[in-house]
């Protein structure tokens, strides 16, 4: 089982899990939904694609 496996345990698998999403945020999901924005910002920041249509 890798991290990602772990992250979305269903609650009653891991009731101790469940705990800290409820105290503390699913932060596995929050991170896992940042780093998907951050990459998609930096593809369109170095999408040379444009450039290359302007020319």
């Amino acid at each position: 089982m890798n991290l990602q496996d772990r992250a979305h345990t269903a609650p009653s698998d891991a009731p101790i899990y469940a705990g800290l999403v409820e105290e503390l945020g699913d932060i596995p999901t929050e991170v896992s939904r940042a780093a998907e924005q951050v990459l998609r910002e930096a593809g369109q920041a170095v999408d040379f694609g444009r450039v290359r249509a302007a020319i």
